[in-house]
């Protein structure tokens, strides 16, 4: 039997392993463009969640 690090142990009994992107999007809200922040993390079994936060304008570069 081979010997594994925690880290190996945990990774496949059932760790918290994820893998996070950070993007921005922009969006029409009110009849305005408006910029958001998306966090787009996938956890070690595929599953994707996205969080939504209202960012800067300019940070979605040509958002108009």
């Amino acid at each position: 039997m081979k010997k594994m690090t925690m880290t190996e142990a945990r990774s496949i009994v059932g760790g918290t392993s994820q893998t996070c992107v950070d993007t921005y999007t922009s969006a029409l809200v009110n009849n305005q463009t408006a910029c958001f922040a998306v966090k787009t993390c996938t956890d070690k079994n595929g599953v994707e969640s996205k969080t939504y936060t209202p960012a800067v304008l300019a940070d979605c570069g040509n958002a108009n």
